[in-house]
């Protein structure tokens, strides 16, 4: 999809005319953190009354405890959802491949609770071996019943994931990373995004994206729904004296739980909120506490439920037995070059492909679900790297193949291959491996994105564990010889490689890595693999993660200083992009004028407010600025008393000291910011932009010698940020629409013969 150039100078003529990088800024609602923090800091001041010593006693061990509370009552919900999630999802996929014997609706890990001996608590993979051999669980023997049984049940998964979405909860599907990270950088969203119905519905229908075989993860969605716990959890508890900027920092925590609970990894978590949540606020002492108490209680609340039946909350454990070698780092070059590429050119087929869907297949959602629940799963049923379910198929290719005693633990013929084994059949292991991560790339540009819950973590994962396994086929075969390498960890590596290329995130990944499967022996070359990724992926000239590209072209505002946009910002001024044309409120009006004033208005959620009379703004002198929120609450408070429409509002506190308040006149100087944000006609917009970030404040004023010359919102900064990027460097996105448009003309002819869902 091409974007046709706008000139600045056309913009500045029709204010109207829309570009595809601002496109969505309506749909959000700009919120300042100064505001909140001064109207926080008023209710905490206040006095207050209370009618027994009881309630006095209550409020102050509330006020005292609310934060523990909150964050508790958030983390203890997040890892109840987050083990009823792995359950589910573990039962939908058993389902696929077998039954229990003893009770159908039990998933294997319960099915086989009883398998371990007097004394052993733990469920381990020989228990699972066992219990298979004594018929607890019974795998499908039928090849043809359980072909069908696969394609019915993956088409059955996807569209009830995809039912539910549409017609219950549509703020369900996707990830949501990119709106919680614009949501808590002061760009509020729709509160549908975060409410209850929205946290319900992600979490049913996530079990089923997953367990239908679509290439999707659960860690994005895990981020939505865990954001969803902190929005309802806080609006419940502190509904009364909460502000925005409070609220964030509990999503940002709830962010790092999110995280926490999909990969078992606690401190990843709270680095993922660190890393990628909060790169344009302020990273405070108070979000690193929240976030780690959220992390932890949730992992914790996880465990205790026990959902792998194993009593461990590492997902892939394993014990590398070999150290790394100085002759593996150009394989690990070739690994990091590897995520590097995948990064890039995923993200950008996905975003070519959002463009597609979205011009022609924005009527038939739900057709698409089916389709690509189709053919993924006649892809997979046909591989066994694709056929497995993806944790379970890197659990495969992550391990060791020998455990301590010698005995094997993994019957998958990839642990039988050795120096003896013939060409043929490691031919066909090699190729299965390669087919799989080919398929599996492919996949994830076409799935992410579609109608229901889906992530592009684990599936990322998934590609390099696949490419990282054939690539130690290669060096034992051809290179170094067998049983002089740990195989499994060049699997370990290449999922360590892809997940940095699609995310942008290095330290996250790096620690994420080491809770997912305990291998501290391989820091150095984890670090190392990250290193190369990132630097590849920079060199190619990658703006961000998948989730900050899908921001850009979303059009959702985010206020970030890019290096090359500083440049040329700093050649521009305040005076240049400030609006002039403005409303404001005189020091006193009668009521009847401040109401016309506020319909007449109502598209502003603030007004500056100025000392003369004249209607000229610009000849004005400025004494604050008030929101237009605050203003509507204090008129309903005085509508109970006798009021009139000639009774006078008095904005100004120096009307009210010198001539005294009237029994006709109300006062509301009090409510009046008497010391906004306010810079000079002559101030860069490089620094204009870094005083927006660091203040949190969603207006600043323009004025020169006291005189109000005009104010600036943080959405134009914004725009003009991204027009004037936009024509200096071109569309950020720029597609061949020729194949687009033959895929959807044809596409067209087939719907205009078939049933459209």
């Amino acid at each position: 999809m091409s974007f046709q150039v706008v000139p600045l100078s056309d913009m500045e003529e029709n204010p109207g005319t829309q570009i595809p990088e601002t496109q969505n800024f309506d749909k959000f609602t700009t919120e300042d953190w100064m505001e909140g923090g001064k109207d926080q800091l008023r209710s905490e001041t206040s006095d207050r009354y209370f009618s027994s010593s009881y309630q006095k006693y209550g409020h102050t061990l509330w006020k005292r405890g609310r934060q523990l509370i909150t964050l508790t009552a958030i983390a203890v919900l997040l890892g109840f959802i987050a083990g009823c999630i792995q359950i589910l999802t573990e039962t939908l996929v058993n389902w696929k491949s077998g039954r229990c014997s003893r009770n159908w609706v039990l998933n294997k890990s319960f099915c086989c609770a009883n398998i371990p001996k007097a004394g052993q608590k733990l469920l381990t993979k020989r228990d699972e071996l066992k219990c298979i051999d004594d018929g607890l669980w019974h795998e499908w023997s039928n090849p043809l019943f359980g072909f069908f049984l696969f394609v019915i049940l993956s088409l059955t998964f996807a569209m009830s994931s995809a039912l539910m979405v549409k017609y219950i909860a549509p703020m369900a599907t996707g990830s949501g990373i990119s709106e919680i990270k614009v949501w808590v950088s002061g760009f509020r969203y729709k509160d549908e995004f975060l409410n209850l119905t929205t946290l319900i519905v992600k979490s049913i229908a996530l079990p089923f994206a997953i367990s239908s075989g679509l290439s999707v993860g659960k860690e994005g969605p895990s981020v939505h729904y865990a954001t969803c716990c902190g929005f309802v959890i806080t609006n419940w508890l502190l509904k009364h004296d909460l502000k925005f900027p409070e609220q964030a920092e509990y999503l940002i925590a709830s962010t790092a739980g999110g995280v926490a609970v999909a990969f078992g990894a606690p401190i990843g978590g709270v680095l993922f909120a660190l890393e990628e949540m909060s790169t344009t606020t302020e990273f405070s002492l108070s979000i690193l506490w929240k976030s780690y108490y959220v992390a932890l209680a949730a992992v914790a609340t996880l465990q205790y439920m026990n959902p792998l039946r194993n009593g461990k909350i590492v997902v892939f454990e394993v014990s590398y037995d070999k150290d790394w070698h100085v002759q593996e780092i150009p394989v690990f070059i070739i690994l990091g070059v590897f995520g590097g590429l995948y990064g890039n050119f995923i993200s950008k087929w996905n975003v070519h492909f959002v463009s597609f869907r979205r011009k022609y297949l924005s009527k038939w959602r739900l057709n698409e679900v089916a389709v690509l629940a189709l053919i993924t799963a006649l892809l997979s049923y046909f591989n066994e790297f694709l056929k497995l379910d993806m944790t379970e198929s890197m659990g495969v290719l992550f391990h060791e193949c020998i455990a301590g005693d010698g005995e094997s633990v993994w019957t998958h013929r990839i642990c039988q291959l050795d120096a003896n084994t013939h060409v043929g059949a490691f031919i066909q292991i090699l190729m299965s491996l390669l087919f799989a991560t080919v398929a599996r790339a492919l996949l994830v540009v076409v799935s992410y994105g579609c109608s229901v819950p889906a992530g592009i973590f684990v599936p990322s994962m998934a590609v390099g564990a696949t490419f990282g396994r054939a690539v130690s086929l290669i060096v034992e075969r051809f290179f170094i010889g067998h049983n002089i390498i740990t195989p499994g960890t060049y699997a370990f590596l290449g999922a360590a490689a892809t997940l940095s290329g699609i995310t942008n995130l290095t330290l996250t990944v790096v620690v994420i890595m080491f809770e997912l499967t305990g291998a501290f022996t391989y820091i150095i070359p984890t670090m190392i693999v990250v290193a190369i990724t990132r630097l590849i992926f920079s060199s190619l000239g990658a703006r961000g993660g998948i989730a900050d590209q899908m921001i850009i072209f979303n059009g959702f505002p985010l206020l970030e200083d890019s290096k090359e946009d500083m440049v040329f910002l700093r050649n521009y001024s305040a005076l240049d992009i400030m609006a002039t044309n403005i409303s404001v409120l005189r020091s006193s009006m009668h009521l009847s004028e401040l109401n016309d004033f506020l319909v007449h208005n109502s598209n502003f959620n603030g007004f500056p407010v100025v000392r003369e009379m004249e209607k000229n703004a610009l000849e004005s002198e400025c004494i604050g600025y008030i929101s237009k929120s605050t203003i509507q609450t204090q008129l309903l408070i005085e509508a109970s008393e006798d009021t009139s429409d000639q009774t006078i509002i008095h904005f100004d506190a120096q009307n009210v000291h010198r001539n005294g308040l009237q029994p006709n006149e109300l006062n509301f100087s009090d409510l009046v910011d008497t010391s906004p944000v306010t810079v000079k006609p002559s101030m860069p917009l490089s620094i204009l932009i870094r005083m927006f970030q660091k203040l949190g404040c969603k207006t600043i004023l323009v004025e020169q010698k006291g005189i109000l010359q005009g104010l600036i919102t943080k959405k134009d900064l914004l725009k003009f940020q991204r027009l004037k990027h936009r024509e200096i460097y071109g569309p950020l996105y720029v597609f061949n629409e020729s194949w687009d448009d033959r895929l959807g003309a044809f596409l067209q002819k087939i719907s205009n013969k078939n049933y459209v869902f």
